[in-house]
């Protein structure tokens, strides 16, 4: 009977140390902290995808802004330039008192009153064309300092893009560390209720063993389990971390898609009448990046709304040896301004601008800077 009691006693020492151990562990499972640290970052990186896709709108807008000015800016010019032709075409022919000159107009009066008459009329026709003149060079003036802050707000557009791709990367790898962490809680916690249950079955056994070789037998079983959980504890586990990271990583490879199907996807699009619309990700109508965004996601792939963020999940290449399915950029490489899937021979297909609807462009007539194959 003494022996029976001395087991048990040491049966209650184990399944006491084994609660020991699964209380520490809790203590640190008590990172439902670390799931509420997971939430908080999934809230960041929601909220810094909403400032991208707001800084690409008004990056857009700007860039569309610039198109137009560009454009008055040069029917300005060759209006300026037709006008200064005119003046100098008249002045010529002042000159030289050719038939319908304006010196033989002068001349040509029948009367003081009339020479003074056609005096005046000159002057106003000279005054009328300068003044003409002044006010397209006026105007021409106020495009371009419109322009320049226009290019300004632009640059300034691009750093702030810069700014928020570097924030959801770095939210990004916190996710990945966290979850990482939480792994190896949720692993440890798990291992430590089986280690209890089965710790409290060997007690159970002790207690309502009928001979000393029983309670033996049960009490081995016991210390065996306190062992274990022992060595779980002071060993990380990330086994299911590892793969969980791995099909994370995979869910963003375009490796196992098939790139025809992309092209096909992308060139069915342009057969939709699919308006262009600044901030736009949907058949009632998209910009570039959403084009490129909606394209890839039939495919498992999650590209932001964003071109300088797309080129994030892509590896640099060139424009020669861009691939059917790629992406291909247009500006400097973490400034771009704008992206389009290329579909082989020269072509791509992209959403163009304001006004123009998804269609198939070419590389000879509006050549990208760079490529990108995704990662």
């Amino acid at each position: 009977m003494s022996v029976e009691l001395n087991l048990f006693s040491k049966t209650v020492l184990v399944v006491a140390s084994l609660a020991t151990i699964i209380g520490l562990g809790a203590t640190a499972v008590s990172a439902s902290d670390t799931a509420t640290q997971i939430n908080q970052v999934n809230q960041k990186i929601s909220d810094t995808q909403k400032l991208v896709d707001e800084s690409q709108k008004k990056l857009s807008k700007l860039q569309d802004q610039q198109y137009t000015d560009s454009v008055e800016i040069a029917t300005l010019t060759k209006n300026i330039n037709a006008r200064k032709t005119h003046l100098a075409q008249q002045a010529r022919s002042a000159q030289q008192n050719n038939t319908g000159s304006i010196i033989e107009f002068l001349t040509d009066s029948k009367s003081f009153s009339d020479a003074i008459d056609r005096v005046a009329t000159v002057a106003t026709m000279v005054e009328a064309n300068n003044q003409t003149l002044q006010e397209q060079k006026s105007d021409q003036e106020k495009v371009a300092a419109d322009k320049k802050q226009v290019d300004q707000s632009v640059d300034a557009q691009k750093e702030t893009s810069v700014k928020l791709r570097n924030d959801m990367a770095d939210l990004a790898v916190q996710k990945v560390q966290l979850q990482v962490k939480k792994a190896k809680e949720d692993a440890a916690k798990k291992q430590a209720e089986e280690a209890l249950a089965t710790a409290q079955k060997a007690a159970a056994a002790v207690k309502s063993a009928k001979s000393s070789e029983a309670a033996t037998k049960a009490l081995a079983t016991a210390t065996k389990t306190a062992t274990t959980l022992t060595n779980a504890s002071n060993t990380a586990t990330v086994t299911q971390t590892a793969y969980s990271a791995s099909s994370s990583a995979s869910s963003l490879s375009s490796a196992s898609v098939d790139t025809s199907s992309v092209v096909a996807a992308a060139l069915s699009l342009t057969k939709l009448n699919i308006p262009y619309v600044w901030g736009g990700e949907s058949l009632s109508g998209m910009d570039c990046s959403g084009l490129t965004a909606y394209v890839y996601a039939k495919f498992g792939i999650s590209l932001p709304h964003n071109t300088i963020a797309q080129e994030g999940y892509v590896t640099y290449e060139s424009v020669s040896q861009a691939q059917p399915g790629d992406l291909l950029f247009w500006g400097s490489k973490g400034h771009s301004d704008h992206v389009a899937i290329y579909i082989g021979n020269g072509q791509y297909v992209h959403a163009p601008r304001t006004g123009e609807t998804v269609r198939v462009g070419s590389i000879a007539t509006y050549a990208p800077s760079f490529a990108g194959r995704l990662n």
